[in-house]
């Protein structure tokens, strides 16, 4: 039987300082970087997995937060297989702008019924927002939620999983 290969795009949106590099070098390198290096327009990681009948490449789409880089999304969203929506639950008003990212996304992307998160991260620190907040947020969009600690690993790999195999078919 012939091998399944697969190639995705998920991209990884939010405000500045939510975690989402620090998410990714989480899972693709198993560490974290406690050095805060603001993301200037994109960075592309990359991650390949090998099974026994599936091969698939994975391209992680790490956004800058930053407003001055807004205007460059679109080439960005273009063809995402999944999105990841990060928030800080030390900083509300990264809750509070989920809706502005994903407002952007749908109008900026191409794939608008690809499978989404909504990320609540450093959980490890004192939150100002509520899990429930995070959940009630994720129900109304029909995105899955899940809370995070990108310094304690915790989590971490399981929102990754969790989002490639919505995105990859069961056979």
């Amino acid at each position: 039987m012939d091998e399944k290969r697969y190639k995705l795009k998920i991209i990884i949106i939010g405000d500045y300082a939510v975690g989402k590099t620090s998410l990714l070098s989480g899972y693709i390198d198993k560490q974290f970087t406690s050095d805060y290096k603001p993301t200037l327009g994109c960075n592309i990681l990359k991650k390949e997995f090998q099974g026994e009948k599936i091969s698939v490449g994975m391209n992680f789409w790490d956004l800058a937060g930053q407003e001055l880089f807004r205007t460059l999304q679109s080439a960005y969203f273009e063809g995402a297989n999944g999105v990841m929506i990060v928030y800080d639950v030390t900083r509300p008003e990264t809750y509070e702008n989920l809706s502005v990212w994903y407002s952007d996304y749908l109008d900026k992307g191409t794939n608008k019924d690809a499978p989404g998160i909504i990320i609540g991260n450093k959980i490890d620190l004192e939150r100002k927002v509520s899990e429930e907040q995070g959940k009630e947020f994720a129900d109304k969009i029909n995105y899955y939620f899940i809370e995070t600690s990108a310094l304690e690993n915790r989590n971490v790999t399981e929102a990754f999983q969790y989002l490639i195999e919505k995105i990859i078919p069961k056979s």
